[in-house]
């Protein structure tokens, strides 16, 4: 690795903005502004603001790649900054939820966190240690490439990722350890390479570990797996897990969800109203040029709101729920994505998915899964048996960071989710029963199932109501047996009805939908599949053929009558499992809920995935 020449010229605290590829040439930038007592400033090499970030912290110069030739440039900004002094490194954060921070990393903590985290693996001259995670995170820079160059370990980097290359480097090499991130755990055991001899585990980090990750692990690999946890305010690594074998693997990463860790020593942990908080000498000066961010991620007394909310295993191994800001509030329920998710995975599901919250003007907010390879039949499986069902469902469009963390937030802001009041609905349910009843009475043998179905299932307390949908009820018992058409009067009563509760709910929330999508507003009317947006959103309000168990929808038989067909009772199964066979690349459905009834709701999709 050749350091650059042009660096030397530098003073110590001078800011380096680096945005090379992954691979040794970046590694070597990187040691060299650490030994020359540089500020390295490292960014992915695409989509970051470049201009912006440079101008942000007066970078003196810029390390970039033009061309597959490497240049550094000056940029004429004085080296001296009061917030730069004592530095080794200025992280940005992705800026997923707002403009990017820059988390400042003192020289002192990253050396610390750098030999604690190397010591607790073993790395060392004659153990080398292996990577194949980008060295513009704070992982592989930390653990990889401080970790190996401190203790004098070979260190083996993989740049690109591929199962079977990374394993055969690691062979080669005769790596002891070596890392990995959840999203590129599931494409090794998906491929399954022969495991290098001499490799004892791999260490992964960056997202949890899910349950049914680890058992695809375990049964291909055995119990070659510690798990770590931390963040690049605290230097990346504040938990390792105890390297388990045998029983306690079992224990801890089959039979339960798997822990992060247990503190590194000199670090302590805490649970705030459940928010894991963090104490440590490998702490973050703050973040660059925000003392309001910075006060509001550290407590006076020097503990990191993490962010994250967790519980504690046998008092020392640290379990995570969620992110605080992720957790979905449902009417007064508290859910936490992950705990929802790791429910849905002991109900049978699989792969990779992730429960969000969706805002719902009632509740405050419903449950929403997003599905990255699920089909149909799975997801329908999954809501016949679980005990929290999702009120909206998406097949496509999982998003993840780059380390395979789910960006819930930002998946859960593209749907929409509604709800309509029980009582109000259970109100029609039983006037549509009293008429259905009256009805038999007068005309038995013209009776259809559906009235017959009402009757036996719709409760039978008397209510009143001026509804226009209860007034339907009243205009059909008084024509249904009309030899009379009368479709000017149906024409008009059609009208009155999907502008009026409880049709309206539902065009309203296929208008959400498409505000969500990003979609022009446009009403779309209850029963009929229209396309908007050019094309590239399809939309279809429907009602269910039964909203719980046999029970009929409150205006199913009026609505037929009006329209002389029950092309609103969609199966919504079928129309999605079409759709993903026409090779629409999203497919959703949001329900419409009224207490325990299923009122339909809105199918939608979307040919591409656009986002």
């Amino acid at each position: 690795m050749n350091a650059r020449p042009e660096l030397a010229e530098l003073p110590v605290g001078a800011r380096v903005v680096i945005r090379l590829p992954n691979g040794p040439e970046l590694a070597a930038v990187l040691l060299d502004c650490f030994d020359r007592e540089l500020v390295a400033v490292p960014l992915a090499p695409r989509g970051t603001d470049l201009p912006e970030i440079v101008r942000r912290v007066r970078a003196s110069a810029v390390v970039e790649q033009h061309a597959g030739t490497t240049t550094v440039r000056t940029t004429g900004f004085a080296a001296e900054h009061p917030e730069a002094a004592g530095l080794a490194f200025i992280m940005f954060t992705s800026g997923s939820t707002g403009r990017p921070k820059g988390v400042r990393l003192g020289r002192a903590a990253v050396l610390g966190n750098a030999a604690k985290t190397a010591a607790l693996h073993g790395i060392a001259p004659d153990r080398p240690h292996g990577t194949c995670l980008p060295l513009y995170h704070c992982n592989a820079l930390v653990l990889s490439l401080l970790g190996t160059h401190l203790t004098g370990a070979p260190l083996v980097l993989h740049p690109r990722f591929d199962p079977a290359g990374y394993f055969a480097d690691l062979a080669a090499a005769r790596a002891r350890t070596a890392s990995i991130v959840p999203a590129l755990l599931s494409d090794l055991v998906d491929a399954a390479p022969e495991w290098p001899p001499e490799l004892e585990y791999l260490i992964t980090a960056a997202a949890p570990l899910t349950g049914d990750l680890a058992h695809r692990f375990h049964r291909r690999y055995g119990p070659r797996l510690r798990q770590g946890y931390g963040l690049t305010e605290a230097v990346n690594f504040s938990c390792t897990a105890p390297r388990f074998g045998g029983a306690d693997f079992t224990e801890h990463y089959l039979d339960r969800f798997p822990p992060v860790g247990e503190a590194l020593p000199g670090t302590e942990l805490r649970l705030d109203a459940g928010e894991v908080q963090i104490r440590t000498p490998d702490l973050m000066d703050g973040y660059w040029e925000d003392p309001a961010a910075t006060a509001e991620a550290l407590t006076p007394d020097g503990w990191l709101r993490t962010g994250d909310l967790g519980e504690l295993r046998d008092d020392r191994l640290l379990v995570l729920r969620g992110r605080t800001k992720e957790r979905i509030d449902r009417g007064g329920e508290k859910h936490y994505p992950l705990e929802v998710e790791r429910g849905w995975r002991a109900d049978g599901f699989t792969g990779r998915f992730a429960a969000v919250g969706v805002a719902e003007p009632v509740l405050g907010q419903e449950i929403g899964l997003v599905t990255a390879d699920a089909g149909v039949d799975e997801v329908r499986d999954l809501c016949a048996r679980t005990a929290l069902r999702p009120a909206v469902l998406r097949l496509g469009g999982y998003r993840a960071t780059a380390t395979g963390k789910p960006r819930r937030s930002a998946m859960g802001a593209t749907l929409a989710a509604r709800r309509q009041p029980p009582d109000r609905y259970a109100r029609l349910l039983a006037r549509a029963g009293a008429t259905a009843r009256a009805m038999l009475r007068e005309a038995p043998r013209s009776a259809d199932e559906e009235l017959r179905r009402l009757v036996a299932h719709a409760p039978r307390t008397p209510v009143l109501g001026d509804d226009d949908a209860f007034a339907a009820w009243d205009f059909l018992r008084e024509h249904w047996l009309d030899e009379d058409d009368g479709a000017a009067a149906k024409s008009g009563w059609r009208a009155r009805l999907t502008g009026s509760w409880p049709l309206s709910a539902h065009v309203d929330l296929a208008a959400a939908v498409a505000a969500a999508e990003g979609a022009p507003a446009v009403a779309v009317p209850f029963g009929e599949e229209t396309t908007v947006e050019d094309g590239r959103l399809l939309l279809l309000p429907h009602a269910s053929p039964a909203t719980t168990a046999a029970t009929p929808w409150a205006l199913g038989p009026v609505w037929t009558f009006l329209t002389g067909g029950t092309r609103h009772r969609v199966d919504r199964w079928n129309r999605m499992r079409r759709l993903r066979h026409d090779g629409h690349a999203l497919v959703g459905c949001s329900v419409l809920r009224a207490g325990r009834h299923d009122l339909g709701g809105v199918v939608w999709a979307r040919p591409k995935d656009e986002e």
